[in-house]
């Protein structure tokens, strides 16, 4: 997200003013955060989105927040756009570390494509950065809400459209080009 642009639900926490403590902190979103959250995740609404967090900082200054998130939700379903309501419930934890640079991470998904699997899995194991002792609890619960939603929202009963269904059908029907390409060399082999 742009250095320039607010969060929808922000929730900054100070983590240097409670160092070596232990803080429980519940988080609801407001009706404007709800409907502002709902319109970037091109939803239809957001009625409910809360987390109980526990922010526990350590004295190295590496921060852990995590705790059970729970938002009530409607999509629109993937074959009708009829509304789809949906009860989202994840566990936030997340590590943030002074001694981590947000210079040490990709900047954009092209920075990704040469590393290899091992690499990739180290970055996803690599603490979040710390930037001034500050977190935004509110953006991290709004991140977990995106990926734990179904991303593939469908309407109880709901079928793919009869063209759909039959557009796949003459896919399948269409010969494999290499197929052809196989058996011409099959024929020019024999010739010889």
């Amino acid at each position: 997200m742009s250095k320039n642009v607010t969060p929808e639900f922000s929730r900054i926490v100070n983590t240097d003013e409670q160092v070596g403590k232990k803080e429980k902190l519940t988080i609801k979103a407001s009706e404007k955060e709800c409907a502002a959250l709902a319109k970037r995740f091109e939803l239809i609404s957001i009625d409910s989105l809360q987390a109980d967090l526990t922010i526990l900082v350590a004295s190295n200054g590496e921060v852990t927040v995590r705790g059970p998130m729970q938002a009530d939700i409607v999509q629109r379903c993937v074959t009708t756009l009829d509304p789809v309501p949906e009860k989202v419930e994840d566990d936030v934890e997340v590590l943030f570390s002074p001694h981590v640079s947000e210079d040490d991470l990709p900047s954009n998904p092209d920075d990704l494509e040469d590393l290899s699997e091992d690499e990739l899995m180290a970055l996803l194991d690599q603490p979040e950065p710390l930037v001034d002792g500050k977190i935004d609890v509110g953006e991290v619960v709004a991140q977990f809400l995106a990926v734990a939603m179904d991303p593939y929202p469908r309407k109880e009963g709901a079928e793919l459209p009869e063209a759909v269904l039959v557009e796949e059908e003459a896919e399948e029907e269409r010969p494999n080009p290499f197929a052809k390409l196989a058996g011409l060399k099959e024929k020019l082999e024999k010739k010889d």
